[in-house]
């Protein structure tokens, strides 16, 4: 743990501006919510900004810890570290200089941010130990190995609170909010946009809707399309009703694969907004989806959930709720999980062993043991 003096440092205080970095996908940023709440809980006068992917600018519209969102062009999270720094910083930097008080890097080994925060002339910079990422912060903490996102995110805004009061030794870490504590909050609109398109094909799906969810922010993650279609089969036949299959503007050819390999047993649900699928996830009985954003986010909304892990390590990012709303599908395999979600160790480029191995019927015994509120 590394807290430099350094002559920028402001005072302590108590209405702080902080900016919160995270360039990566809907689950990540998701995961660092409930230690934004714990932040937002210690400094409750400070004005947290959020500086997220462009298509991500909407995520934090419904955290009520949250005061603002920006976003960038950040470069993907597997482009070359000498390709992503300083990449656009210059420009990107004068549209943030002098704004924040505090910049906290959420995403370990973040050189593009660094480089950016820097340039930015903020004076408390915090992230993880990481090499190259000395020159770019003032304040660091370790990543501890097989922490969960929730808690890593934790760390840091612990250092950021450190920062501000100026004594590491005799402060409270702020607490993270309980497993039932809201950090998500569809609007109203986002129900009544949920419930018009429930309404379309109710009679098909009983009272409370059964969500799949196939898609990911990886393809490395994708469970087959077909398996899909199995297992939305099996629950047509086992239960009587048709889950709805949903996707993002850029997964309507995968929806429609998964629905017509289901013989039409499930009904796929055009894209809605980013509040109205949140709202839709609420309303569900249950949501099956493989690691992704839209798991994490029907857990945090207090939805029961199915995950179906492969290369990612549920030790680092499981589901955010309570262990009885939650099933994890995987298989126990010498090289999984090895965390690699771009050119992997086992050289697939889709469907690896750890994602091949996951069987229909396993899902299916997962669904039958969480027995929540399926019809």
């Amino acid at each position: 743990m590394r807290r430099p003096e350094h002559p920028a440092r402001r005072a302590p205080m108590d209405d702080p501006r902080i900016l919160l970095i995270r360039p990566d996908h809907l689950g990540d940023v998701l995961l660092t919510l409930p230690a934004t709440a714990a932040l937002k809980r210690s400094l409750p006068r400070a004005h947290l900004t959020y500086l997220v992917a462009e298509g991500l600018e909407r995520l934090t519209d419904r955290s009520p810890d949250v005061d603002e969102t920006i976003s960038l062009p950040f470069p993907p999270p597997h482009a070359p570290t000498e390709r992503a720094e300083g990449e656009l910083s210059d420009a990107a930097a004068l549209t943030l200089r002098d704004r924040f008080d505090v910049a906290v890097l959420l995403r370990p080994g973040d050189r593009w941010s660094g480089s950016l925060v820097r340039a930015a002339r903020v004076p408390v910079r915090v992230g993880f130990e990481h090499d190259g990422m000395d020159r770019f912060l003032t304040d660091t903490v370790p990543e501890t190995p097989n922490r969960h996102a929730v808690w890593l995110a934790h760390d840091v805004m612990t250092m950021a609170l450190a920062s501000l009061n100026g004594e590491i030794a005799s402060m409270n870490a702020p607490s993270i909010p309980s497993l039932t504590d809201r950090v998500f909050v569809p609007s109203r609109e986002d129900h009544t946009e949920a419930e018009e398109a429930i309404a379309r094909v109710k009679s098909k799906t009983g009272t409370r809707p059964v969500i799949l969810h196939p898609g990911t922010g990886w393809q490395l993650k994708n469970w087959p399309s077909e398996r899909w279609g199995a297992l939305a089969s099996h629950l047509h036949r086992r239960f009587g009703f048709a889950p709805i299959v949903t996707g993002g503007a850029g997964e309507r050819e995968l929806v429609e694969q998964v629905v017509l390999q289901s013989g039409r047993s499930a009904v796929g649900m055009p894209p809605l907004s980013l509040g109205g699928f949140a709202a839709l996830l609420a309303e569900a009985a249950l949501v099956v989806a493989s690691d992704s954003g839209p798991l994490h986010l029907a857990a945090m909304l207090g939805t029961a959930v199915v995950g179906l892990y492969g290369p990612g390590n549920p030790a680092l990012a499981a589901p955010w709720c309570q262990p009885e709303n939650q099933r994890i599908v995987r298989v126990d395999l010498p090289c999984s999980p090895c965390g690699v979600m771009h050119d992997p160790p086992c050289g697939a480029l889709r469907h690896p062993a750890c994602v091949a191995g996951v069987g229909v019927e396993t899902v299916a015994e997962a669904i039958e043991s969480l027995r929540a509120g399926v019809p």
